[in-house]
This record gives C-alpha cells, sequence and structure tokens, in this order.
C-alpha cells in the first residue's frame, strides 16, 4: 500500500514539474518576440530639412518599401531605352509561385512594362517583382545586387536589399532616412514616370478592376503617392508624398500595429508640418442612400475628407 502511495505521490510531482517548466518556457518564448521598431520622420523633399525624426537613423525590415527601389530601376532603363512601357516581360514558374500580394500571373505568361509598374505600385505585387527581377536582370539575386548598389549611389548608407519584393529576409534592412532619400530620388530623376504611375490607386489589368489600399494616398489632401509596405516583423510601414500651400513633404511611419494606427499617425504629422487644421477621414457612404437628391449626394462625397 506505501508502494502505491508513493508512486501516486511521484507522478504528481513529475506531473507538476513538466507543467512548471513549461509555463517557465512559454514565458521565455513571449519575451524572445521582438515588436517592430516604430520610426516616423517627415523631410522637406525640397530642401531635404529635417522637420520630425524618430528612431530615423534605427534599420528596419522594410517590407514592400523595397518595391519603390525596383520601380526605381525599371524608371532607370525607360529613360535610357533599354526598356519601352509597351515592351513585355515573361513570368517564370518560380515567378508565378510567389506569396501574396499578387496579381496571381501564370507561368508562360507576358505582362507589359506599364501593367507591371501598375503591378508594383498599386498592388504590391510580389509575382510582378519576381518578374521584373528575373528579366532585367536574369533572376532575383542579381537584382537586389542592383538595388543595393543604387542604394549607396542615392547614399543610402545604411540600407541592404535581398530581394526585389521586399518579402521578409533579415539581412534585408534600411532606415527611414535612407527610405526619404529613395523617394525624393524617384521624384526628383523621374518626374514624368512618377506623376504617371504613383497617382495611380487603381488599373484594370486582363478586364479585371485592381484596387490599391493605400488609403492616405487616395485621400489625403495634395498627395501624389508613395508606397505601403507590411510583413509580421516589419509592421505596417508607410511612405506618403504630398504638396500643400506651396510646400512639398515626404513622410516615412513604419512598425506600426495596424494599417489604421499608421495611416493616422501619418496623418497627424503631416498636418502638423504642413500648418494646416486636422484631417479626418471619414467612411464612405454606402449605397442605400441612393435615392437622396444628387445635390445632397455630391456634398456628402465632399465629406469623405474633412480638413
Amino acid at each position: 500500500m506505501l508502494k502505491k502511495y508513493a508512486v501516486i505521490l511521484l507522478t504528481i510531482i513529475i506531473l507538476i514539474t513538466n507543467s512548471a517548466e513549461a509555463a517557465k518556457k512559454g514565458k521565455r518564448t513571449k519575451k524572445t518576440v521582438k515588436r517592430p521598431i516604430e520610426t516616423s520622420l517627415i523631410v522637406d523633399s525640397e530642401t531635404g530639412k529635417i522637420l520630425h525624426a524618430v528612431n530615423a537613423d534605427t534599420k528596419i525590415y522594410p517590407a514592400s518599401l523595397a518595391k519603390v527601389m525596383t520601380v526605381y530601376l525599371i524608371f532607370e532603363k525607360l529613360q535610357s531605352g533599354q526598356l519601352s512601357l509597351d515592351q513585355k516581360f515573361t513570368v517564370s514558374k518560380y515567378a508565378s509561385k510567389a506569396m501574396p500580394s499578387k496579381l496571381y500571373l501564370k507561368e508562360g505568361e507576358q505582362i507589359t512594362v506599364r501593367n507591371a509598374i501598375l503591378g508594383l505600385v498599386v498592388k504590391s505585387a510580389n509575382d510582378v517583382s519576381r518578374t521584373v527581377a528575373e528579366n532585367i536582370a536574369g533572376s532575383g539575386k542579381r537584382f537586389s545586387r542592383l538595388m543595393t548598389i543604387r542604394a549607396r549611389q542615392l547614399g543610402m548608407k545604411n540600407t541592404t536589399f535581398t530581394n526585389p519584393s521586399g518579402w521578409h529576409d533579415p539581412r534585408q534592412k534600411t532606415t527611414a532616412i535612407d527610405l526619404a532619400k529613395l523617394s525624393i530620388a524617384i521624384k526628383r530623376d523621374f518626374p514624368q514616370y512618377y506623376a504617371e504611375f504613383f497617382h495611380r490607386n487603381s488599373f484594370t489589368y486582363k478586364g479585371r478592376a485592381v484596387r490599391g489600399h493605400n488609403k492616405v494616398s487616395e485621400r489625403y489632401p495634395g498627395a501624389d503617392g508613395l508606397k505601403t509596405g507590411f510583413t509580421t516583423p516589419a509592421g505596417c510601414n508607410l511612405i506618403t508624398s504630398a504638396t500643400r500651400k506651396g510646400r512639398s513633404l515626404i513622410g516615412i511611419v513604419t512598425g506600426q500595429r495596424s494599417a489604421a494606427i499608421r495611416d493616422k499617425k501619418m496623418v497627424t504629422l503631416l498636418d502638423k508640418h504642413f500648418g494646416v487644421k486636422p484631417t479626418k477621414f471619414t467612411k464612405k457612404k454606402t449605397t442605400k442612400k441612393k435615392h437622396r437628391k444628387t445635390k445632397k449626394r455630391t456634398r456628402s462625397n465632399k465629406r469623405n475628407i474633412k480638413t
């Protein structure tokens, strides 16, 4: 009988010990999960003057903000005459297998340079990123080297690219300062192409409407682009370019917990440094109110953005 009780007691002790160890491991695991680094930066795009900076020199993951450099290299090829907007890129099997966000290109499909740029700017399509890289440089690896070389030439000293899409790689890092330099450069070096593509929030591809999700670019008064980005390690990132009251600013916000928080922070910073009243985004009116008079409907549409 004593042996039986001893065995039961020993079993209970082992179970309690294992549970305690598991709990400790769980706590250790939670402690090792790193939150994305939050950064923010506002720069006068004409003078380069920094108006606001938080962790602006801290290395971060760019996520899809890396695609701005991918587009920069396409613009270079267009300007030099090595590419034309109607020229076609061929999609490889590898490119077609890219994870979303994507245009769902198929192996062997051809896409024009024009639609490829729109796919990157509007949809942030990873299959398009791979397609561009392979058709220009032969592989994503070689293309990412070109991205890093150009980054150094633009003064982006703390940036390394390892793929053309911004797909997470611990080695692929940048800073808010470097992203501002890239943003200023793409507007300065290719004004005609920038104006043609970066203001777009939608386009039609093979009869299908493709919409973006850059609400700040679409709704903020004076905004003319640039780019959103997200991965879990990077958080929600955003670059915005806008001009108001004759002044042009570039805003960088990264590492946010949600797109809504990111957008709100960007708008607040831009409003402050433009010296304007707070801008508020309101939800678009639903189709239930279609029976209202045209005059009233027009007025409600104008209230989508209040300044």
